[in-house]
């Protein structure tokens, strides 16, 4: 009986021997022990800082605790315990950043529920970093950019000139400048200074933490400026990145703003990790949807504001000199209705190549004439390529080319052609062989009524040399609202 006793109190002095151990373990495991993370080495190899996780996060969304190393010549120079607010996570490379300065080194240590905490170590022991001499600096900046010059200081901020564009440098442990920052700018500058688009920026900070924000114009709702707008574009993030490449310059490459009218738009850029010479066309695809929308609510947003209403004016009566004066020029369009009333546009001025024009009405064969609108293009020249009337008599619509035929504006009338306003109307937005969006019906040839439906008909002017599936065509538009605005169909053969 006693060695049964014995026994059984062996075995259990055994199994809370081990119960211990395991516990104490678990203790040592999940509070005391402590894990490699990462190592940083400075490039002088001469500087080693290890990154270390002491036990486990606090259960179940506590704060996780930390230690780091920091060696110089072998030799450990400090030993920082730290604790991380990171919703229970583990501890990881993310958590910390490393930026090696001259005479120490700045570690950021960061985490989701807290704010960045920056330790600031000495290679030689100091607590607290004396700051540079204007030498070291220069020695520094000279080291990273190549020839520059002080010129100036306030406070702690020193003054660099490159020959091209100055930046500012905060004599800090790391010394942190706006090196970059600057010389976007000057490359931006540089680039749109030899293209017809003007450029401001929207700026923000001061000091080494300013910044700027391109803001770019788009000058017209014009087919075609959609089109070089997002060339420009394209082209001048290229221009940059060879310069300074997305890695490591992300920030650089988020966002513009555009200018158009009396507003600014922000556009922010899509992942740009990807964009290269040879692939700008999810980037171009991108910035072309979003001007179009742009052009396309501010066009819609202009139609239901003016509504249907058009100030109606009374046909001038023509003294006899300017009847004949006017019946004696050809047209370089005409259009005759049902009752035979002959609409005439007149060109009776040119200027750099350009005509223009007034729409006089004739019915009796040009014997008399009455004036209908004295500048129905609303100050444009081009050539008048064609005015027509719907059967109202009164919708009516024509076609001003400019560009030497390579381009054309849609008109509108609905008082017999006593007013006209330029009718918009989508992209097709066809792909070219590297996968940009373009239009290539810029041209109205023509707008007609069909089983109850208006259509339109867009070639593609003097330049064209686009062919579809049916081979060289046009674009087909429809409109419900009688012809203010439009959309896209489909392409047709040319007949």
């Amino acid at each position: 009986m006693k060695r049964t006793i014995k026994i059984c109190l062996l075995i259990a002095g055994i199994f809370a021997s081990l119960f211990l151990i395991l516990a104490g373990s678990f203790w040592y495991v999940t509070t005391c022990k402590y894990t490699d993370i990462d190592t940083q080495i400075s490039p002088d190899e001469r500087c080693q800082i290890l990154l270390q996780m002491k036990g486990e996060p606090e259960w179940p969304f506590g704060s996780t605790y930390g230690r780091i190393i920091v060696t110089y010549d072998d030799k450990i120079i400090k030993k920082t315990e730290f604790e991380i607010c990171d919703d229970g996570a583990m501890l990881r490379k993310e958590n910390w950043n490393v930026v090696w300065g001259v005479a120490g080194v700045q570690i950021t240590l960061m985490g989701s529920e807290q704010d960045d905490q920056v330790l600031q170590i000495m290679y030689d022991g100091a607590e607290e970093f004396p700051g540079y001499s204007e030498e070291r600096l220069t020695a520094e900046m000279e080291k990273r950019y190549g020839s520059v010059k002080a010129c100036g200081k306030e406070g702690e901020l020193y003054c660099y000139d490159t020959g091209e564009f100055s930046f500012l440098v905060k004599n800090d442990l790391v010394m942190r400048d706006n090196y970059k920052m600057e010389y976007y700018r000057y490359l931006t500058d540089a680039y749109f200074a030899g293209r017809n688009r003007a450029h401001e920026y929207e700026e923000s900070g001061t000091g080494i933490e300013k910044s700027y924000i391109p803001v770019i114009a788009l000058h017209s709702s014009a087919s075609e400026e959609k089109e070089w707008f997002c060339f420009d574009v394209t082209n001048w993030l290229l221009y940059v990145m060879k310069e300074l490449p997305y890695v490591e310059n992300e920030d650089l490459y988020k966002m513009i703003k555009i200018n158009y009218g009396a507003e600014t738009f922000d556009y922010q850029f899509p992942h740009m990790q990807d964009f290269t010479e040879e692939n700008i066309s999810y980037v171009y695809n991108d910035l072309y949807d979003f001007v179009e929308n742009i052009l396309t609510k501010n066009y819609e947003e202009k139609v239901i504001k003016e509504g249907n209403i058009i100030e109606e004016t009374e046909k001038t009566e023509l003294t006899e000199e300017t009847i004949q004066f006017y019946l004696s020029l050809k047209p370089d369009c005409s259009y005759e209705t049902a009752n035979g009333e002959e609409y005439r546009m007149v060109p009776v001025d040119r200027a750099c190549g350009s005509s223009y024009y007034v729409l006089v009405a004739t019915a009796d064969g040009g014997k008399s004439a009455v004036m209908v609108n004295p500048d129905p293009f609303l100050g444009s020249g081009g050539a008048a390529k064609w005015v027509s009337f719907l059967q109202d008599g009164q919708t009516g619509f024509s076609c001003l080319a400019y560009s030497g035929g390579a381009y054309g504006k849609l008109y509108r009338t609905e008082d017999g052609g006593r007013s006209f306003e330029t009718v918009e109307y989508p992209s097709a937005k066809v792909k070219l062989s590297d996968g940009t969006y373009y239009n290539p019906f810029v041209m109205p040839e023509r707008v007609y009524e069909k089983n109850g439906k208006l259509y339109m008909e867009a070639g593609q002017g003097a330049d064209g040399d686009y062919y579809g599936e049916i081979g060289f065509c046009n674009g087909l538009y429809e409109s419900e609202d009688n012809g203010r605005t439009w959309t896209y169909v489909k392409e047709i053969a040319v007949q």
